[in-house]
């Protein structure tokens, strides 16, 4: 199995997403219990994949020009500054889980909410992974920070495009109509490569 696909859901980085105070908060051994059982369940359903696209840096009149579409934003044009290559992927852990928070919000919203909370732990290493992965690719490069549609100035309009030319289709991701990811726990984000 890929790096990439091969990782623990982290037990401290699920009780911080639900709220708690790794210094104050105490967890009795029945809640500690039902949590541990909770990211072994999900561990077992989860379905991670991801899609990577590259292209050179362009930019024309203010505007990111990415092969089908425009990008519109000062915040990218900044975070690609020193940027000679653009990469952005997709990825998700897959329909299972939403299938299961939704079973569990009509059976027991505590449990729901731990099952989403540790969905989320999931969908964010598997994308930390990714970015490892993408590091470990272009040696002789640094990476920016990552960027998601939707932040700052990039228009939540422009994911349509912008997971067209990931191929996010290939990977099962589909769009609602406000531009929300389907499944839920999936992520996009757009990065730049410097030397």
């Amino acid at each position: 199995m890929s790096q990439i696909y091969n990782f623990k859901i982290n037990y401290h980085d699920v009780l911080i997403r639900m709220g708690a105070n790794k210094f104050k908060t105490r967890i009795d051994e029945k809640t500690e219990s039902l949590i541990t059982e909770s990211i072994e369940n999900v561990q077992k359903i989860l379905q991670p994949k991801y899609a990577i696209s590259y292209t050179d840096k362009k930019i024309e009149n203010n505007k990111i020009i990415i092969e089908n579409f425009i990008i519109e934003s000062k915040d990218i044009i900044k975070l690609l500054e020193k940027s000679e290559i653009i990469c952005g992927f997709v990825a998700t852990v897959g329909h299972a889980i939403d299938i299961k928070i939704d079973l569990l919000q009509k059976q027991d919203k505590a449990l729901a909410y731990i099952y989403d909370s540790i969905g989320s732990v999931a969908i964010e290493q598997l994308v930390d992974n990714i970015n490892d992965e993408i590091k470990k690719s272009n040696s002789g490069y640094t990476l920016t920070r990552r960027f998601s549609v939707g932040y700052g100035d990039w228009k939540i309009e422009n994911q349509k495009p912008f997971l067209v030319w990931l191929g996010a289709d290939k990977i099962g991701i589909t769009l609602s109509d406000t531009f929300q990811m389907n499944p839920m726990k999936s992520v996009s984000a757009i990065l730049g490569l410097e030397k």
